[in-house]
């Protein structure tokens, strides 16, 4: 479907002198004109694309409601594995705690750390303060689009909780959905999970023209941010704090969140055909002398 614009101005109307034009060194460029200049520009301290922002908020909120093929594969996976694993949460929380070892429990009990005590919030404050003192654009894009992650992800977490009010393993694993804020799926899970997507997608991505080395490493990157939330994971079944499927709900929620944050940003960056941008624009002259524009958008 295309939509076509006209505008048009006499052209007899000239331009009052006291409007002088912006000089182009003080505008903001255009990713899908000057990308560059773009990455130039927003690479320095503070500076943020409110439009990449809106349009991150409108694709995900968008994609969250009109689910993509993969998504409604992936989520219906996630939801049966989840149902499976609930109907034997308790025996499965009686098998965690039956095989239990001291060295075990030390260790996932440190990387639990990974969800909580405000280590997911540092990570991207770091991120963006280093990026944008170093005027590092790909830093410092980071740091925002992991806080957007951990928001977005908090968000849909929470309404989970709400949705599956949940007593924890060592109070009874009592269900009661709607009646507050419980532990039906795990926030340490989600946190952990809502930086995977962005670290792997911004540092992590193979490119073709990668040498092997290179590849080795993006892949044991990549594989890194993909397990640490999986032994933050097994850390809350271990500690008696989450059921097994409630960690896998929570994961879900992360992973999915950030990869649709880094593929709002690489849409954002990369796609001319965005929906937020025209698809052509071209001057015009009426039949009386007026002078315009057509604009064109597609969708």
């Amino acid at each position: 479907m295309a939509l076509t614009a006209f505008s048009a101005t006499p052209a007899t109307c000239a331009q009052p002198p006291g409007d002088v034009a912006a000089p182009q060194a003080d505008r903001v460029p255009d990713s899908a004109v000057d990308l560059p200049g773009y990455l130039e520009h927003y690479s320095r301290p503070f500076r943020i694309d409110p439009d990449e922002f809106k349009f991150t908020q409108k694709y995900y909120w968008h994609r969250l409601f009109h689910p993509t093929l993969s998504d409604k594969v992936w989520g219906a996976g996630v939801l049966i594995a989840s149902f499976t694993l609930a109907t034997q949460k308790n025996r499965i929380q009686a098998d965690v705690a039956e095989d239990d070892s001291p060295s075990r429990e030390r260790f996932f009990r440190r990387a639990q750390d990974l969800g909580g005590r405000g280590i997911v919030p540092a990570i991207a404050a770091l991120f963006y303060l280093g990026g944008s003192a170093f005027h590092d654009y790909r830093a410092k894009e980071t740091g925002f689009m992991l806080a957007e992650s951990g928001i977005l992800t908090g968000i849909l977490t929470v309404t989970g909780m709400w949705v599956l009010s949940e007593d924890r393993p060592r109070e009874g694993g009592r269900l009661h959905p709607f009646k507050g804020i419980g532990h039906g799926v795990s926030g340490h899970a989600a946190t952990a999970a809502s930086i995977s997507g962005v670290l792997s997608r911004m540092y992590f991505q193979v490119e073709p023209d990668d040498g092997r080395v290179a590849r080795t490493f993006k892949w044991i990157g990549k594989g890194f941010v993909y397990a640490a939330p999986v032994a933050v994971s097994f850390g809350r079944v271990n500690e008696q704090e989450h059921f097994v499927y409630s960690t896998i709900l929570g994961m879900a929620i992360g992973f999915w969140t950030s990869n649709a944050v880094a593929d709002a940003h690489g849409l954002y960056l990369q796609a001319p055909g965005s929906r937020l941008k025209p698809s052509g624009v071209a001057p015009i002259v009426g039949d009386r002398g007026g002078a315009g524009a057509v604009v064109r958008w597609e969708f």
